[in-house]
């Protein structure tokens, strides 16, 4: 179990399904939840600092890679781990994302009992 996890994205149900899984898991103490990537760097820049973050890709206003740049910028948590969950199966979008340091992995939505499974027990135990 790890201490927080943040889920960025703007899609409501995927926050919910997202949320009820790693809930179910016991993924973590505290699952939060941030509609977008400026929501998501206030919560960081305020020393709110999460384990791991699930990040979508396509989202208004900043997109998941802007939110990697500025949270590169911000050099705040730095043990802080990634993982993008997106509904883009482009393999450019994957390999951009695996050139970012903190990035885990890219997993297509909906997130999954498995593969959210494998994320914390690969990563947090």
């Amino acid at each position: 179990m790890v201490n927080k996890i943040l889920l960025v994205d703007d899609d409501d149900a995927t926050n919910y399904l997202s949320r009820e899984i790693l809930a179910d898991l016991d993924a973590a103490v505290e699952i939060v939840v941030a509609q977008d990537g400026d929501a998501a760097c206030d919560l960081i820049q305020s020393n709110n600092c999460p384990d791991i973050i699930f990040l979508d890709v396509r989202m208004p206003r900043m997109s998941g890679f802007d939110f990697l740049n500025k949270l590169d910028k911000m050099q705040v948590c730095k043990k802080m781990k990634v993982v993008l969950l997106t509904s883009s199966s482009r393999i450019e979008d994957r390999e951009k994302a695996m050139g970012y340091g903190n990035v885990l992995g890219y997993l297509e939505k909906p997130l999954t009992w498995q593969s959210a499974r494998k994320v914390i027990e690969a990563y947090f135990h």
